[in-house]
């Protein structure tokens, strides 16, 4: 998994460094959403997934994290400001 430049952290991430050490070395940390991007393409733009989910084998080298949230509702609000800070409607 890889981590983009400009990562986007949620309002209520305490201590950022910290959950970057855990995904990168495959530890799960808790209650943590990640908002991703599939590297060769894939059918959606972002996706929102749970640390769990992105930690498995099979999706652990496919996708580049955008940005961390602590919580599902707040990965929702992330991925609104994402998109209206990257792209010009």
């Amino acid at each position: 998994m890889e981590f983009f430049n400009e990562l986007y952290i949620g309002k209520d991430i305490a201590d950022i460094d910290l959950i970057v050490y855990m995904l990168k070395n495959v530890k799960e940390p808790a209650g943590i959403f990640c908002i991703c991007k599939k590297n060769n393409g894939g059918k959606f733009m972002y996706e929102i997934m749970s640390s769990k989910e992105l930690l498995k084998e099979r999706n652990r080298d496919k996708y580049t994290v955008y940005g961390i949230a602590a919580g599902k509702y707040e990965a929702f609000e992330l991925l609104r400001y994402m998109l209206e800070d990257r792209h010009e409607f």
